[in-house]
């Protein structure tokens, strides 16, 4: 019986002064998040272009587990 493989990406979330910025090594994928003052949500600043919805998914998830680690929002 084979595993189940949630994710074929591999993102990493690393937070630099107010920008959260997500990438993926084996595509060369990037994402940088902010959290504008006021507003309940990170907002996506710019990315690498692709059109991988599973990867887009997978970096968004990231960056909000990494907000929420931060405090920036619930």
């Amino acid at each position: 019986m084979e595993g189940i493989v949630l994710s074929k990406f591999d993102v990493q979330a690393e937070v630099r002064g107010d920008l959260i910025f997500i990438t993926e090594p084996a595509t060369q994928f990037y994402a940088v998040y902010s959290k504008p003052d006021g507003q309940p949500q990170l907002i996506l600043k710019r990315r690498a272009s692709t059109n991988d919805r599973v990867l887009l998914d997978r970096a968004w998830q990231a960056a909000n587990t990494k907000a929420r680690e931060m405090g920036w929002i619930v």
